[in-house]
């Protein structure tokens, strides 16, 4: 059994939820090599809003083996990855969520 779950979302009906592997565990406040390397990646959430042509992208950046990476939110419009129009960071996993969260309302319709 997993020891942390899939971090719960209030996801739009606007959206499409293509990948969400995203889970409770943050690095900053119980940091493991083991965990980091089962619940930490670049690809943790994707989510879609075909009707606005964004992309919300969120992954885990730089190390696994220690705690020197961070959260990382993409809202790419346009499929236009090499241009972000927005990325938000944290090293804190609660702080990820309120930011996603944030993003998530803005873009409800």
């Amino acid at each position: 059994m997993n020891r942390y779950k899939l971090q719960k979302l209030k996801f739009p009906s606007n959206c499409k939820v293509v990948k969400h592997e995203f889970t409770t565990y943050d690095p900053e406040i119980e940091f493991s090599e083991n965990h980091s390397l089962n619940y930490l990646s670049e690809d943790l959430l994707q989510i879609e809003f075909e009707e606005l042509d964004l992309i919300v992208d969120l992954g885990w950046y730089g190390g696994i083996s220690n705690k020197k990476g961070l959260f990382k939110i993409h809202i790419i419009k346009d499929s236009n990855w090499e241009n972000p129009i927005k990325i938000e960071t944290s090293t804190s996993q609660l702080i990820i969520v309120k930011k996603l969260e944030d993003i998530l309302s803005l873009l409800n319709k």
